[in-house]
């Protein structure tokens, strides 16, 4: 995978994106088990920790151990105690089953390298009632994100979900630079 570093500040980011809101609005709740893959260092990670909280989970992975390992002092210096961080490729883990609610792709699931394999380990570990969540750059130019060859439209992100066998039940415009995609066991 290839990790695309954003050039400011969380201060900066958060200016353009509230991952609090974003969390709260997929339906992310006290409780629930949300797995971040490919999380970085905890953009989406952090929040769904505060908002699953103490009876709740976060399975944060990433192939990036420098990232992960900011993560993992973010997590220490906050005494956030519910989050399992994960070193792996998110094509090769497939480690948990039924055990989550959402799985959240943070506009990552054009770096994968076989995204439909990604795909296939998250719907493993989904509940029957659980869903996935792309949140991703629209494809057409910005200043930021990533290249546009490289960038994912809904329908392309409905191709792979259906070779993976899921249901797209929503494709929505969050703003002006992302989109969402719900997915759902078939």
């Amino acid at each position: 995978m290839h990790h695309h570093r954003f050039t400011y500040s969380e201060a900066e980011r958060r200016k353009r994106q509230n991952p609090e809101a974003l969390l709260h609005g997929m339906g992310l709740q006290p409780g629930m088990c949300f797995v971040d893959l490919g999380c970085n260092d905890g953009f989406f990670t952090l929040p769904a920790a505060r908002i699953v909280g103490p009876n709740g989970k976060v399975i944060a992975l990433d192939i990036d151990e420098a990232a992960l390992g900011r993560l993992t002092e973010k997590l220490q210096s906050e005494h956030i105690q519910n989050v399992e961080v994960v070193a792996s490729t998110a094509e090769a883990f497939d480690t948990y089953s039924d055990c989550a609610d959402i799985v959240f792709f943070g506009m990552v699931l054009h770096d994968f390298q076989d995204p439909v394999q990604v795909l296939r380990n998250a719907k493993r570990m989904l509940h029957k009632d659980g869903f996935m969540y792309d949140y991703d750059w629209k494809k057409q130019p910005s200043e930021l994100g990533p290249p546009l060859a490289i960038r994912l439209s809904p329908t392309q992100v409905a191709a792979l979900a259906q070779k993976a066998e899921l249901h797209v039940t929503a494709a929505e415009t969050v703003d002006d630079n992302f989109y969402a995609v719900t997915m759902r066991l078939g």
